[in-house]
């Protein structure tokens, strides 16, 4: 009887610890309470150590071609509660080891200072936010390598103008599934990239991760980006207006980068 009594009472407190979890609004400073499947073995993000990086041996890793990243700007703004998404008007796609990936959204991470707030780190050192282009391959959506996210650091800038792309994502929506529409004249998906080098293809860094939110799906290809690109400093303050998952009340999303995830028995490998 004492046995099926101690049972009884650990699945009503998982029970309830799992109500617990489901009750509670998504955020970033309860990462701890966050699903299970956010725990398995090749969990993202990962601070990136270059002196560990596998050179391209044998050209496993091949470069990543941008098509139709050179149209106009053209879709919704979004506040999905954990992050700002931009989700593209069909047509845009990438291109890497003979596989096509069309381009789903745009995601950004940013912190609550200029600091920090990218998910990456790259030799221990974090960046002011992170631009994370999301592409899921065609015909694959259940494979392992369903999903290819380039992920692009940023620096901050101070500047007094909007005369940039940043200008035309401005403001971004601040309400909770708040949306905006971009239909843009000037502003290219390439102006978020880093500039292309010059008769090269782009460097990066690869390693297979997952997701950064729940369910922290590990079917993603991750391509860190070696050059950075710039951001304004005014847009990131616009970014910590955003109000979090929940309602009218919610408290703001500061930040939206996860904690950094370990290596475990993974390689980081890097491209030129």
């Amino acid at each position: 009887m004492f046995h099926v009594a101690t049972v009884l009472y650990f699945v009503v407190l998982s029970l309830a610890l799992l109500a617990l979890v489901a009750s509670t609004p998504f955020s970033y400073n309860n990462q701890n309470l966050w699903p299970d499947q956010c725990g398995g073995m090749r969990q993202s993000p990962i601070d990136i150590d270059t002196n560990d990086a596998l050179p391209n041996v044998n050209n496993v890793l091949s470069p990543l071609t941008f098509h139709n990243y050179d149209t106009l700007l053209d879709g919704e703004l979004k506040n999905t509660g954990s992050t700002v998404e931009f989700v593209p008007t069909p047509g845009a796609s990438m291109a890497v080891s003979n596989h096509i990936y069309d381009l789903q959204k745009i995601h950004i991470r940013w912190g609550t200072t200029n600091v920090g707030g990218s998910e990456h780190q790259l030799d221990g050192i974090q960046h002011a936010a992170e631009i994370q282009f999301i592409h899921l391959k065609q015909g694959g959506s259940t494979a392992p390598d369903a999903y290819s996210i380039v992920a692009v650091f940023a620096n901050v800038i101070t500047m007094s103008t909007s005369s940039t792309v940043w200008g035309e994502l401005d403001p971004p929506p601040t309400a909770y599934l708040g949306t905006n529409s971009i239909s843009s004249s000037n502003y290219q998906y390439d102006d978020l990239l880093p500039l292309l080098p010059t008769s090269s293809p782009r460097p990066y860094y690869y390693y297979e991760g997952s997701f950064t939110t729940p369910l922290c799906t590990e079917r993603v290809q991750w391509f860190m980006l070696k050059d950075n690109i710039t951001i304004p400093a005014f847009f990131l303050a616009k970014l910590r207006q955003v109000k979090r998952e929940g309602n009218a009340n919610s408290p703001l999303l500061t930040f939206n980068f996860r904690d950094l995830q370990p290596l475990n028995a993974r390689n980081v490998s890097k491209f030129s």
